[in-house]
């Protein structure tokens, strides 16, 4: 609807090309423009952060390392293995020893050394007794792996429901072990403020389960988020909103999640969109301000030649184009006059030739042969050659005048029934005239007596078999078949007319296989029924040739199937 409202005028038709020129490049430019620096700084931002979650990555892992060499350190220190070997837990030269031994990471840990189950040393204050069971937990997974350090995720009591890291190893052979705890407040010291408070940090274990979280974006939820896409087989990419890294911390069965949020937010992105659209709404005002003037200054010839037509159309050859202009629109309204005054020129030359054309026609047609005078002859002939006793020649005149009365009638439309009855007449003068040398036979069922041609497109085909086919033939014959058939969505009648004559020529059927129409014009027959059938029904319909195999020729007419009569041509015009 809309453009066909647009098409209907040439100036509505500028002034949107002109808006559409203007105002389109500028919002596909600036939308462009915004997509990519939104991209350009999330990249950026995103190397950043890359950048930070390595060093957050290099710092946890260095404090690991150093956490193995303590533990290192303690395994070979005399005064420690002195003290397991002979189960003293009183000695002070142990815990100097210890207290030397974890001086690096005694800031940010707990160092517990364990005799069995039970801890004999610790770095922590109070020294309160604890014990670890050896059948389950840290020491059991230490004591499976002999000589390896193991890490291992531990709720620090059932009422702080605090998690903390453990770190053990088992360093001798008599179920001595050292502990390394480390919890919230220790990788909260250890990070020092490496992280912004909108930012977030995940330490999880080897079933992602959190370990230690930090920061607005480090939470339980969006780690039950990501270890659900994991064991999905999704990608990991937590919020689409924010940048989600995920790193395995060495060799520790520890995972890195280190996220941040997005460079450019939504209200930010929002807020460029909406100053976009601000201005793509001054530029759209000012586009259209400006097209319309020149829309209107372009069109405006275009406008008033447009009325000189229409003036024309109505048969106002007066009419003339005033446009003092020196380009195209100016010839094209000096070519406008002159074409209008030559009209003018050449109806007036045509009423003074139609008046005179006027004159002869009525001298001719007062001379010509009237049809109905034709058959009013012929009836007279068939009653006086009734009258003398000649009933061949009253038979000929009564079949040549229904003919002659069917010919001139204005139907064009008739039923299949009364062409038969037409063929059958025709063909009794054509036996008269051949001295019986062929006979006739219409094979049509009765249900498609009643299906609607146009007149007179059978009989020249019939006519073309007998006169060029059968002439010369003693034993001739002429067949009408006639049957419907339904076939690819087409509904059609057919048509077909065999004789057993000379055949058609290769160069016939090549002519009605090509439909051409200039060399149709030498066989009068042939060329009307295609023209008329093509005229009706279209390309699709028409007739075909073939010659049969032993003698003889086959032409087949294809038409719709109807039994209806069109309305626009039912009245009888004659």
């Amino acid at each position: 609807m809309i453009l066909r409202y647009i098409n209907a005028s040439y100036r509505r038709q500028l002034l949107t090309f002109f808006i559409l020129t203007s105002v389109v490049p500028f919002l596909l430019g600036g939308w462009l423009l915004v997509y990519l620096f939104r991209q350009n700084v999330t990249r950026t931002y995103e190397e950043k952060e890359l950048s930070m979650e390595q060093e957050v990555k290099a710092l946890l892992l260095h404090n690991f390392a150093q956490s193995e060499t303590t533990i290192d350190s303690i395994e070979e220190d005399p005064n420690i293995q002195k003290a397991l070997s002979r189960g003293s837990v009183r000695n002070p030269n142990v815990y100097a020893a210890l207290y030397r031994e974890t001086d690096a990471i005694r800031d940010n840990a707990t160092i517990d050394i364990y005799s069995g189950s039970v801890r004999v040393y610790s770095t922590q204050r109070g020294n309160a007794p604890k014990t670890l069971p050896l059948d389950m937990g840290i020491l059991k997974r230490a004591a499976d792996r002999q000589g390896s350090t193991v890490y291992s995720s531990q709720y620090d009591g059932i009422y702080t429901n605090s998690v903390v890291l453990q770190i053990a190893r088992k360093i001798n052979d008599n179920d001595g072990f050292v502990v390394i705890t480390v919890g919230q407040e220790n990788f909260d010291r250890a990070l020092n403020g490496l992280l912004g408070g909108e930012k977030g940090l995940i330490i999880a274990n080897r079933f992602w389960e959190p370990v230690y979280t930090t920061g607005s974006l480090g939470s339980d939820e969006t780690l039950q988020r990501l270890r659900s896409e994991i064991f999905h087989d999704e990608k990991m990419h937590g919020d689409e909103s924010q940048v989600t890294v995920a790193d395995a911390l060495g060799d520790t069965g520890l995972n890195l999640i280190y996220l941040a949020p997005p460079a450019l937010s939504d209200d930010i992105y929002r807020s460029m969109l909406r100053v976009l659209l601000f201005l793509s709404l001054i530029v759209s005002v000012f586009s259209i301000a400006l097209s319309g003037i020149v829309s209107n200054y372009l069109a405006k010839p275009l406008t008033v030649i447009s009325r000189a037509m229409q003036q024309l159309r109505h048969e106002n050859y007066s009419v003339r184009v005033d446009l003092p202009r020196d380009d195209e629109f100016g010839e094209l309204a000096a070519g406008f006059n002159k074409t209008a005054g030559r009209i003018a020129d050449n109806l007036d030359e045509r009423v003074r030739q139609q008046k005179k054309l006027n004159e002869t026609e009525i001298a001719m047609v007062q001379a010509q042969l009237n049809p109905h005078f034709l058959y009013n002859t012929l009836d007279t002939i068939k009653w006086v050659a009734k009258d003398h006793d000649v009933p061949e020649i009253a038979a000929l005149s009564s079949d040549l005048a229904a003919i002659l009365r069917r010919s001139i009638s204005g139907k064009a439309f008739v039923t299949l029934s009364d062409q038969l009855d037409l063929l059958d007449k025709y063909c009794a003068i054509q036996q008269f005239r051949f001295d019986d040398s062929f006979t006739y036979e219409f094979v049509v069922p009765e249900e498609l007596m009643d299906c609607v041609l146009p007149k007179l497109i059978i009989q020249p085909v019939v006519e073309n078999a007998i006169i060029h086919g059968l002439e010369g033939i003693e034993d001739g014959f002429l067949k009408l078949e006639a049957r419907h058939v339904e076939k690819d969505g087409q509904n059609d009648l057919i048509i077909r007319v065999t004789d057993n004559g000379h055949g058609i020529s290769d160069e016939m059927i090549d002519i009605l296989k090509r439909r051409d129409t200039k060399e149709l014009r030498g066989h009068l027959g042939f060329n009307n029924v295609n023209t008329i059938i093509r005229l009706y029904y279209g390309d699709a319909y028409g007739i075909e040739a073939a010659r049969l195999p032993d003698r003889g020729t086959s032409v087949t007419i294809t038409l719709p199937y109807s039994k209806e009569f069109p309305e626009e041509i039912t009245e009888d015009k004659t």
